[in-house]
């Protein structure tokens, strides 16, 4: 088994064995710490995704997205798996792989081009900005079109020092680490992954301050 498979079994069994609580209270701060960073940053176009069962997030993220942005939109797998994208109007169907996905018209793959902000699924992130996915390479190949700052939603012990990587493996701009308790918010983690406005940086810290 290659390091990066060892490292998704790994995630995946922690995930598992959260409990309920520890889940709810981190999927809680995450929503809440994205539905402030939109808002503060005045992101018009939003990419994200419909997370599975245990991902980070959780149910509550898609409808809080949607609430805090004009237009959000979700992906559609394509059979060369890479990502179609459609405007999420309230309504999801079942998809491949046990995905949920957006109704709405195909916008096709540049659709996430001119976005302001996208939410991007991960296992883990290092602090350089390196992302272990699924394993799919879905989400290398969107990256690489995605000028907007890009944030991992995790939960907490999954920003981690380092990661194996590989020369096509795309790197995020931050991630977003829920919180362990009720009283804490989510944490963002600005990484060295990209290049992003100076203005995301404060816009970040209020947001995660609650201003």
């Amino acid at each position: 088994m290659s390091p990066k498979s060892e490292l998704r079994s790994h995630i995946r069994s922690a995930r598992r064995s959260m409990t309920t609580a520890e889940q709810s209270v981190s999927d809680n701060s995450l929503v809440s710490a994205f539905s402030r960073i939109v808002r503060a940053a005045g992101a018009r176009s939003v990419a994200a995704y419909v997370p599975l069962p245990a991902e980070p997030g959780g149910a509550g993220l898609v409808d809080a997205l949607a609430a805090a942005t004009p237009r959000l939109l979700l992906p559609v797998l394509l059979p060369s798996r890479d990502l179609d994208w459609a405007v999420y109007d309230g309504t999801l169907a079942a998809g491949p792989l046990g995905l949920s996905e957006p109704t709405g018209p195909r916008l096709g793959v540049d659709a996430i081009r001119s976005i302001d902000l996208m939410l991007v699924p991960a296992l883990a992130v290092a602090l350089d900005g390196t992302r272990l996915g699924q394993g799919g390479g879905s989400y290398d190949r969107v990256l690489a079109r995605v000028t907007a700052p890009t944030i991992a939603p995790l939960h907490p012990g999954e920003l981690l020092p380092s990661l194996p990587a590989e020369p096509h493996d795309q790197r995020v701009c931050g991630v977003a680490v829920g919180a362990t308790t009720g009283y804490e918010t989510a944490h963002l983690h600005w990484t060295k992954g990209c290049a992003i406005p100076h203005y995301w940086h404060s816009i970040g810290l209020s947001a995660n301050d609650g201003g």
